[in-house]
C-alpha cells in the first residue's frame, strides 16, 4: 500500500494543489471541447453519411449541430474571464478586470477565441435548406469546422517547436476526435427506430469502416505527441502529468475495446434483427459517450492543471 501512495505522490500532490477555480476551468474546457466536437464531427457525419431522408431527420443534424456550436461559444466566452481571473489570484473581480481582460485577448487566448468563435459562427450553415444555398451552406460548416480545429493549436503544448509539425499532428489528431465523437449521437439516434433498421445498418458498417482509419490516426498522432512533449516514456508513471495521461490511455483502451465490440459483434447482430441487438448496440454506444466525456475531462485536467515538464 506504501509503495502504491509512494508511486502516486505526484498526481495527489496536484489534486491537492488544484483549487475550486482551477476546477472550474477544467469543467468549463471540458465541457467546451466536448460541444466543439459534437458540432465539428455533426457537421463531418452529415457530409458522409447524409442523403437519406429518414436518417437523417432521425440523426436530428440540423438541430444539434446549431445547438453544440451554440453552447460551445458560450462556453469559448466564458474561458476568457476565467483565465483573466486565474492570472488575478482565482477572484470574481479580477476575471472582469479589463486589464486582465485586455491582458489574455492580446495574447494566443485572444487569437484561439477569434478563430473558434468565427469557426462556430460558421457552423450554423447547416441550418440552410433551400437548393440555392445549400452549398454554401456545405461552405461554410466546413470553413467553420476547419476554423474550430485550427483554433486548438494557437495555445497550449502544440504551440511549441516544431510548430508546423506539432499544429498539424493536432490537427490530424483532432480531426480523426471529432469524426468518432460527432458520430455517437447521430449513430445512437438512428439505431433506435425499428423502421429504419435496414438504413442505419448500412451506415454502421460503413462507419465501422471509415472509423479504422480514424482510430489508427487518433492513436498514432496521438503517442508520437504525447512521447514528443514528455521527451520520452520515462516520466509515464513518474509524474503527474504522465499518471494522469495513463489514466486517459486507459479509459481509451476500454474505448477501443467497445468500438470492436460494436464493429464486429453488435452492428452485426443489428443488421440482422437479432433479439436485443438494438437495445445492446445502443446501450454499448452511450458507454462509449460517458468514456469520451471521461477522457475529455482528463483532457481538460491536463491542459489547465500541470504540463510534461511538471
Amino acid at each position: 500500500m506504501s509503495t502504491a501512495l509512494s508511486l502516486l505522490q505526484p498526481l495527489l500532490d496536484l489534486l491537492a494543489q488544484t483549487d475550486g477555480w482551477a476546477w472550474l476551468r477544467v469543467l468549463v474546457a471540458a465541457a467546451f471541447y466536448a460541444s466543439a466536437l459534437v458540432a465539428v464531427g455533426g457537421v463531418w457525419f452529415g457530409l458522409v453519411f447524409g442523403g437519406n431522408p429518414a436518417l437523417d431527420r432521425a440523426a436530428g443534424l440540423r438541430t444539434l449541430v446549431p445547438a453544440a456550436a451554440g453552447l460551445a461559444l458560450a462556453l469559448l466566452l466564458l474561458q476568457w474571464p476565467l483565465q483573466a481571473g486565474f492570472l488575478g489570484g482565482g477572484t470574481w473581480a479580477a476575471a472582469f478586470d479589463p486589464g486582465l481582460l485586455a491582458l489574455v485577448f492580446d495574447g494566443a487566448a485572444g487569437q484561439r477565441i477569434l478563430l473558434a468563435g468565427s469557426g462556430l459562427l460558421l457552423l450554423f450553415g447547416v441550418w440552410i435548406e433551400s437548393d440555392r444555398w445549400r452549398g454554401l451552406g456545405a461552405a461554410a460548416s466546413l470553413l467553420g469546422a476547419a476554423l474550430v480545429l485550427l483554433a486548438f493549436t494557437q495555445v497550449g503544448h502544440s504551440a511549441g517547436a516544431p510548430r508546423l509539425l506539432l499544429a498539424s499532428l493536432l490537427l490530424l489528431h483532432l480531426g480523426a476526435v471529432a469524426f468518432w465523437v460527432g458520430a455517437l449521437l447521430p449513430l445512437y439516434r438512428i439505431s433506435g427506430p425499428p423502421h429504419l433498421s435496414q438504413p442505419a445498418a448500412r451506415v454502421l458498417r460503413r462507419f465501422g469502416r471509415l472509423a479504422s482509419g480514424a482510430v489508427a490516426a487518433l492513436i498514432a498522432t496521438g503517442l508520437w505527441l504525447a512521447w514528443h512533449l514528455m521527451e520520452g516514456w520515462s516520466s509515464l508513471l513518474h509524474s503527474a502529468y504522465g499518471q494522469v495521461l495513463s489514466l486517459k490511455l486507459a479509459a481509451l483502451l476500454l474505448l477501443l475495446g467497445l468500438a470492436a465490440l460494436n464493429r464486429w459483434h453488435l452492428v452485426p447482430a443489428f443488421a440482422a434483427s437479432a433479439p436485443r441487438a438494438r437495445q445492446r448496440l445502443r446501450a454499448s454506444i452511450a458507454c462509449e459517450g460517458f468514456l469520451v466525456a471521461l477522457i475529455l475531462l482528463l483532457t481538460a485536467f491536463l491542459t489547465t492543471t500541470t504540463s510534461p515538464t511538471g
